[in-house]
């Protein structure tokens, strides 16, 4: 028996200074990416000087501040459409119509001239609602530097041709243009407020991804890489559907055992349909998929989940549009 309990504690120390080994080793792997993620930032500060965003809805602002406290010294030139929105964001560093009670940073600058935003930018931002998009990229796609990456934040289909953003951008732009598709689960006023977030960059080229993941990147802001554009976008533009009808079914009152259902049931056709286009099953399961599903069907502050409720209680479409100052896209899509 006594060496039999010898032996116990041998195997029982032998197992303890194991797992303290591989603790170690991951402590110091940690330190070393703690380290190299430093040195990254501390390289992207000195470099990037300019960005620009396209639009100045309440994601495009969103995200013009999440860069602009980011890279204090760099500016952050932002495309509007009207001169008062312009003025406002310039004089008084708020956007008078969207996400109005926040104050920007200093270094963010609304301007109608796209020529002005887009020389030397180093990045660019598209945050222009998908329905609009052609038209807009028709006036400007002349200036968009060739070499510049142009990261996608929006999410739907185009009415009429159902292209994606992606291929929207591509179709504009040309193929030799480097695109990347930014995604998640992610209300613009939540970012605003710097609120822990999980975004995914998704981009053919990995280059370009993890590019854009580095910039990004922050103690507030996770951002995952994949190649795997088209499963981003897809599921990025049907989770708005979803939405409103998981919308109708609240405003019914027809249950939470018939809204899970229908959202349950929902992902699994998107998820069908993802993988048939060529997109991976993991991406529908994972923070780009289920993620984004899960905040905008659940989440009030879902713009498409509120036209799904007022649909439900018996207003009309057109009611809810017009009554609305920000884009559901899952209308249209």
């Amino acid at each position: 028996e006594g060496k039999r309990l010898e032996v116990g504690e041998d195997e029982n120390g032998a197992y303890r200074r194991a797992v303290n080994k591989s603790w170690r080793r991951l402590i110091l792997w940690s330190r070393v990416k703690q380290g190299e993620t430093e040195r990254v930032n501390d390289r992207l500060e000195e470099e990037i000087t300019k960005v620009c965003v396209f639009g100045a809805g309440s994601f495009g602002t969103a995200i013009a501040t999440v860069l602009a406290k980011k890279y204090g010294q760099a500016k952050v030139y932002v495309v509007v459409r009207n001169e008062e929105q312009c003025e406002s964001m310039n004089a008084k560093h708020r956007n008078p119509r969207y996400l109005t009670d926040y104050v920007l940073p200093g270094n963010v600058v609304a301007t109608l001239d796209p020529r002005e935003a887009l020389e030397g930018c180093q990045y660019v931002v598209h945050a222009i609602p998908v329905q609009a998009s052609t038209g807009f990229l028709e006036k400007v796609k002349g200036l968009v530097p060739k070499s510049v990456p142009v990261i996608s934040v929006s999410k739907g289909l185009e009415v009429g041709t159902g292209l994606t953003m992606h291929q929207v951008l591509q179709r504009a732009l040309g193929e030799d243009q480097p695109l990347v598709a930014l995604s998640g689960p992610s209300f613009a006023k939540e970012v605003m407020e710097g609120l822990p977030t999980n975004l995914v960059a998704a981009s053919e080229d990995e280059n370009y991804a993890r590019s854009v993941q580095a910039v990004f990147a922050s103690p507030t802001l996770r951002v995952n890489t994949t190649r795997d554009v088209v499963g981003v976008e897809i599921v990025g533009a049907l989770k708005n559907v979803v939405a409103i009808a998981a919308g109708i079914v609240d405003g019914l009152g027809l249950g939470n055992n018939a809204l899970s259902a229908l959202v349950a049931q929902g992902t699994a056709e998107i998820r069908w349909l993802a993988v048939r286009m060529g997109g991976e099953a993991s991406t529908v399961t994972g923070v780009a998929g289920v993620g984004d599903i899960m905040l905008t069907s659940f989440v009030n502050l879902s713009r498409n989940r509120t036209v799904g409720v007022r649909l439900g209680r018996g207003e009309s479409l057109q009611e809810i549009l017009s009554s609305m100052t920000q884009v559901a896209e899952g209308v249209k899509t």
